[in-house]
């Protein structure tokens, strides 16, 4: 990592749901059949490792609506905790904060049962429609946000947000989107596939996995997703595989990385939002978009040998220093 500044040189905003996490630890006897309670989201956990890589060179807000309960408060705390800047928490008079349970197999891989349907956060786009003007929306660099933060909206707020992000680009703002499909936030393939192409369109960073691009679009491999993309005018597309590796198609021109396979796989809870808070921190730091996947493979690799969506930051920490960019 580069020395620190202590000076703001970069300002992104990312828009997602946090909610309340019941993980079970691996085994069935003991404390490990127990549930601890934390709070994580797709995007709020990119958040956190984005602010965790790039300390004070970068101010990252957290745009979400949460309650007036006891739990919401805990994740605030945990928000200034890690520093996250949370003037674009609003909070709703009508709803709490979603909740789900999280169960990890012997292998690593996660199960979910989720009661978010009176989740806050469905309604952010409300409070945002009516705060544009608001300074904390002023000289925003880049703008993340992924395919839960639009499943869990209405269509009507759906249409608000797009005119929000377009507004955001056209001001010089950098979007930055992940598909990161979930099938049962969605009513129908069409309807998913209707709102990934405007996002799409107003991308300039996509984030995709090749899963999810197989379920969606029927692609068979990482070329074909790449093929799929570059008929929007994405510049930087990074394409996750799994142990196969990545694609990269910048500007057009596409290139391989392979990435080292992990023997000891814990959870694979956060892999992809650590991937990508580790390679948006990169990019703002100024590494290229071929050293920034290098370096997000890294970081993943090691948020997977360990337990729960966030990652202890002293180990966290550790890491950053074995794994320098």
């Amino acid at each position: 990592m580069s020395t620190v500044v202590n000076k703001c040189t970069s300002n992104i905003i990312v828009m997602g749901e946090c909610m309340v996490e019941f993980g079970r630890g691996v085994g069935c006897t003991g404390e490990d059949n127990l549930y601890k309670k934390s709070f994580a989201g797709d995007v709020f956990n990119t958040g956190i490792y984005i602010k965790r890589c790039v300390k004070e060179q970068a101010n990252v807000k957290f745009l979400t609506a949460i309650g007036n309960d006891e739990n919401s408060n805990e994740m605030l705390a945990m928000m200034e905790k890690e520093s996250l800047d949370s003037s674009l928490v609003y909070k709703s008079t009508s709803a709490q904060m979603g909740l789900y349970l999280i169960n990890v197999d012997s292998e690593g891989e996660r199960s979910f049962s989720y009661w978010r349907e009176t989740s806050a956060a469905k309604q952010v786009v409300r409070f945002l429609s009516d705060d544009l003007d608001n300074s904390a929306l002023e000289n925003v660099d880049s703008f993340f946000f992924s395919g839960i933060s639009i499943a869990i909206l209405s269509e009507g707020d759906r249409q608000k947000l797009w005119r929000f992000i377009f507004q955001l680009k056209a001001s010089g703002t950098k979007i930055i989107f992940d598909p990161n499909y979930r099938p049962m936030l969605w009513s129908t393939l069409n309807e998913t596939r209707a709102a990934y192409a405007t996002a799409f369109e107003l991308a300039d960073i996509a984030l995709p996995g090749v899963d999810d691009h197989m379920v969606l679009y029927n692609a068979k491999n990482a070329e074909d997703v790449a093929g799929f993309l570059e008929q929007f005018a994405i510049s930087e597309i990074i394409i996750k595989n799994g142990s196969q590796g990545m694609l990269l198609s910048v500007d057009g021109i596409r290139s391989y990385i392979d990435v080292d396979p992990v023997k000891n796989v814990v959870d694979t809870t956060s892999a992809g939002d650590a991937f990508n808070g580790a390679y948006l921190s990169a990019r703002l730091l100024g590494r290229s978009a071929e050293q920034s996947a290098k370096f997000a493979a890294k970081v993943s690799a090691c948020i997977i040998q360990h337990k729960g969506a966030i990652v202890d930051e002293a180990v966290f920490s550790q890491q950053l220093l074995d794994y320098p960019m």
